[in-house]
């Protein structure tokens, strides 16, 4: 299995090349940012449930860079609701494509010169495989599985729910902690 820090970096750059396409409008740019909220969602929980208290664990000093990465993930997610809730017609909607990719890049640049090298220096290569399965594990729910199989419908559909129901917390809940908060587990 590979190593957490392998995982991460991969999901970082399909995340890169959905945003690349709809700053081109090489396809339907609501489409593509739709998909882009579908995947962002459960990496964040993920880094924000264990990876970056692990960090954290292992380099106190980075106690802040870790609470600036936490406020851009939600950050990021307001802007991506904001926009999907509106039209790729609308005015301002290039831009804020544009800004969320921005702020993306920003966020996984420090990621992964700052915070990912602490996990490679200080685990070791079977620490940062269980926390690879641990992070695959916890985001399945919207990537693609190993298997090819693909649950992001339901997952989607349980987030959705949760923001009909205005649960709080829900940004930061896994597939089943959102199935038992609108009562569907």
């Amino acid at each position: 299995m590979p190593d957490i820090v392998e995982i991460i970096k991969e999901q970082h750059r399909q995340v890169d090349e959905l945003l690349t396409r709809a700053e081109q409008g090489d396809a339907d740019s609501a489409a593509l940012m739709q998909e882009v909220a579908r995947l962002l969602l459960p990496h964040s929980e993920a880094e924000e449930s264990f990876v970056y208290p692990a960090i954290r664990d292992l380099a106190e000093r980075q106690g802040d860079e870790i609470k600036d990465g936490v406020a851009e993930h939600h950050q990021v997610e307001e802007m991506l609701q904001n926009l999907l809730r509106g039209s790729a017609d609308d005015p301002g909607y290039d831009g804020t494509v544009a800004a969320i990719a921005g702020e993306l890049r920003h966020h996984v640049q420090e990621e992964e010169e700052e915070l990912l090298p602490i996990l490679t220096e200080r685990l070791g290569e079977a620490e940062r495989a269980e926390m690879g399965r641990r992070f695959i594990e916890a985001t399945t729910g919207s990537w693609p599985s190993p298997s090819g199989e693909d649950h992001a419908t339901t997952r989607k559909e349980l987030y959705d729910k949760a923001r009909e129901q205005e649960i709080p917390g829900r940004s930061r809940m896994n597939k089943q902690e959102l199935a038992d908060a609108v009562g569907e587990s």
